[in-house]
């Protein structure tokens, strides 16, 4: 069951059209949230595991800026709860080029004490950026 974008602080979001690879649900990637922003997303006790889709749909060879062409264009970090994810992660590099669809996975995540996953997506080049967040109860898998 995919939620409308929720328990967000910060950033903006945007609807990007146009064709995409790599995934079978190319309409999780049709809207993005960039920036510097958080998600604070609430859970009951256990563990977790949280899976972050990303496609880098601006910066790439069809982007007519000079700001950038792809790899090293945007470059960010990735918290749960204080505790990195992601170092310097890169969509573009990471996904093999623009429009692409690439997952991270993240297992044995727990909640803090006010039971929530406070997720934080902290730019290091141009913003962080985020496609979908989905978060599985580790019980069920």
């Amino acid at each position: 069951e995919w939620l409308p974008d929720n328990y967000f602080k910060g950033g903006r979001t945007l609807t990007r059209g146009g064709a995409l690879t790599g995934t079978t649900e190319p309409e999780l990637y049709q809207a993005e949230r960039f920036g510097h922003f958080t998600y604070a997303i609430p859970v009951a006790a256990g563990r977790y595991r949280v899976k972050l889709h990303f496609a880098e749909r601006y910066f790439g060879p069809s982007n007519p800026s000079p700001a950038g062409k792809g790899v090293g264009s945007r470059v960010f970090h990735v918290f749960c709860n204080g505790e990195a994810l992601l170092r310097n992660f890169d969509i573009f590099h990471e996904a093999g080029g623009m429009d692409r669809a690439v997952t991270r996975t993240f297992d044995g995540l727990t909640p803090d004490a006010q039971g929530k996953l406070l997720l934080e997506f902290r730019p290091v080049t141009n913003y962080a950026l985020v496609n979908a967040i989905e978060v599985t109860d580790e019980a069920w898998k």
